[in-house]
């Protein structure tokens, strides 16, 4: 019995033109060691004339020679061929626009044209018989492996279909295959142009254009998709997109840096940041804490790899790197600085994707000077699409059901992010001012303290009452002055112990609570960014490209039907050129869908960050709260002690 590879015996050589029949399996057998096994790679090399020498009588059904008699006059061109074989069979279902264009693609690339050759023919319909057999097994190194075992026969329906039996959709109908759609190159050569286009629109500002109408046809068999409007799976991945990413920092920041002395450089002198971590970063990290020392400009380096990479990502920012023209480094600006770059890293190592970079990992955790491994190591800027090939189930499942939603909330929040900026920022400003005042009042509390001491040295010039030898006065005044003072100096410890409160309060919100709300700031920052960089950099030529194929295929098709003199090089020029502009088209459209995924996977991830701020008020109130509690237990005190206790009367 044969199997659809040939026969059922695994030992038969399927490749080999002929072979004696065998009497035992052994290893040793001369037949199997003298086969004429080709690979791949020697098949696809050979010439593609050799097939001309092949006499297929004896090796295709009788139905293929019948379905050849039958439109043996009416094939003159692929326009004919496409029009007799392949829409009947696209039309009842039999195959799909995508299948059908990749078995013609087949007939360019290895030259089985015309049609009209009876060994072409055969050839042709040996790839549909193998495509409805199996869907995917339609191409060239198959075909050649079953010319040497026999072509295999198609079903009774589709014999009736290319015999003229079948006049409507309604009889001897079936679908053999669920037809199986590539989502990016489905139905290329027969997509309108004058469908509506996204990329096209001069009014549109939307750069994640929807490309489904070009991909997909109306009259194709679409893909047997079960999670289309599926809501709650639908749901459920948008959730697993976004427990891969948790920015609060309520578990302690993974990533600790602060500046080592500084050292001299030629000119000027430059600061160094020391790196401290326990991450386990890669595949080969060791446990137990790393440390490295970085300088400013290799975080700017890391940022720029990193932009260029993966420009389609939520990449955090770095604050500024120089001073005042003609200042002197400033402390302050140095702290807030360093802040900067500790926010930037602990943003960075949260991130699903950009930790997992190697370049990162390097940066994080390989103790040599950066400079001098970047002149030695091959960095790769190459887009982090490279390779990859867009997931079905994104293009069949999730886009279509999730698209217009999605696309509606990115030009929404693209458009209002900058309102959104400006009112946190004043928000960050307002809680610095706090901060500010805080740290005033503090100094005014030292101030009182001072004040009160002056004062209380100072009263016995008018009240006196420490002179013992001044009968009357003196006497009378002692008790009350000596408890008025003593009430003054329960009122200026208390000045102090409320100044230490102040200072401990602003501390905490310049160091935690402001950190937080800038945290937030730069995530909003960084997503504005990733706007511009979407708008300027997912820009392609892919309607531009489907018009070029289509005026090359009419122009081809013109030649072939005309019989007009055209050198044979010329011809094969333009069918090259269109074979290229297909193989374009799948590239940009490849990348155009990759491009959509990660922008919505980020923005999915983004809405994480919701919880920050969350995380800033939660702590700004129960620190608030905290250092009230402690403010009341101090007002309370001083009310007890001061007030019953300081004369009104003599």
């Amino acid at each position: 019995m044969n199997s659809k590879f040939g026969s059922d015996d695994l030992f038969e050589n399927g490749w080999a033109s002929s072979e004696p029949a065998r009497q035992d399996h052994g290893f040793a057998s001369t037949a199997y060691l003298g086969s004429t096994y080709l690979t791949s790679s020697q098949l696809l090399g050979q010439n593609p004339s050799a097939s001309s020498e092949i006499d297929l009588s004896d090796k295709v059904p009788d139905s293929y020679k019948q379905i050849w008699e039958r439109l043996l006059s009416k094939l003159r061109s692929v326009t004919d061929l496409e029009s007799e074989v392949f829409l009947p069979l696209v039309d009842h279902q039999h195959l799909s626009d995508y299948q059908s264009s990749r078995i013609i693609d087949v007939l360019y690339e290895h030259t089985l044209l015309p049609p009209s050759r009876e060994l072409n023919f055969y050839q042709v319909l040996g790839l549909i018989a193998l495509e409805l057999d199996l869907a995917g097994t339609g191409d060239y190194v198959t075909l050649q492996f079953k010319l040497n075992s026999g072509l295999p026969d198609f079903p009774r329906e589709v014999t009736d279909l290319l015999l003229g039996k079948v006049e409507s959709l309604g009889v001897g109908h079936s679908t053999l295959h669920p037809a199986e759609t590539d989502p990016l190159t489905a139905n290329l050569a027969s997509t309108s142009l004058e469908e509506q286009d996204d990329w096209n629109d001069p009014n549109t500002e939307n750069m994640l254009a929807d490309h489904l109408n070009i991909l997909i046809d109306a009259d194709t068999t679409a893909p047997e998709v079960s999670h289309v409007n599926d809501f709650p799976y639908i749901t459920k991945y948008v959730t697993d997109l976004r427990e891969k990413f948790k920015p609060l920092i309520a578990g302690g920041d993974s990533v600790n840096i602060k500046e080592v002395p500084e050292k001299e450089g030629l000119v000027f002198k430059h600061i160094n940041y020391c790196i401290t971590h326990s991450l386990k970063l890669g595949m080969h990290s060791p446990a137990g804490q790393k440390k490295v020392i970085r300088r400013y400009s290799d975080f700017a380096w890391l940022l720029e790899f990193l932009l260029k990479k993966y420009p389609f990502r939520v990449i955090p920012g770095l604050p500024p790197k120089k001073f005042t023209v003609g200042a002197s480094p400033d402390s302050q600006f140095l702290q807030r600085r360093r802040r900067g770059l500790h926010r930037f890293l602990n943003q960075l190592v949260k991130h699903p994707v950009l930790v997992q970079e190697p370049i990162v990992v390097t940066f994080l955790s390989v103790p040599t000077d950066l400079a001098s491994w970047r002149k030695q190591a091959r960095v790769d800027y190459s887009l982090e699409f490279k390779g990859q090939k867009i997931e079905t189930e994104f293009v069949n499942s999730i886009w279509p059901t999730i698209s217009e939603e999605f696309l509606t909330s990115w030009k929404t929040a693209e458009a209002n992010i900058p309102r959104l900026i400006e009112t946190w920022t004043k928000l960050v400003l307002l809680v610095e001012r706090y901060e500010k005042r805080q740290q005033q009042i503090a100094f005014d509390n030292g101030k009182f303290v001072e004040m009160i001491n002056r004062f209380t040295e100072l009263d016995n010039v008018i009240y006196p009452h420490r002179n013992p030898e001044e009968k009357v006065l003196n006497s009378l005044n002692q008790d009350d002055t000596t408890t008025i003072n003593d009430s003054l100096g329960t009122i200026s410890a208390f000045f102090n112990k409320s100044s230490t409160l102040l200072i401990d309060e602003s501390y905490l919100i310049n160091t935690t609570v402001l950190e937080k709300f800038k945290n937030f700031l730069d995530y909003l920052y960084s997503l504005q960014e990733l706007f511009d960089r979407a708008k300027k950099q997912s820009v392609n030529s892919i309607p531009q490209l489907q018009k070029k194929i289509e005026d090359s295929q009419a122009k081809f098709d013109r030649l072939n039907e005309s019989g007009t003199d055209m050198k044979g090089s010329d011809i094969a020029k333009l069918k090259q050129a269109i074979i290229n502009d297909k193989q374009e088209m799948f590239q940009q459209l490849n990348k155009d869908w990759l491009i959509k995924s990660c922008c919505f996977h980020e923005f999915a991830m983004f809405q994480e960050t919701q919880f920050l701020i969350s995380e800033a008020w939660a702590d700004w109130c129960k620190g608030r709260a905290k250092f009230q509690d402690k403010f009341s237990t101090l007002y309370d005190r001083l009310s007890q002690d001061v007030v019953p206790d300081m004369p009104l009367g003599h």
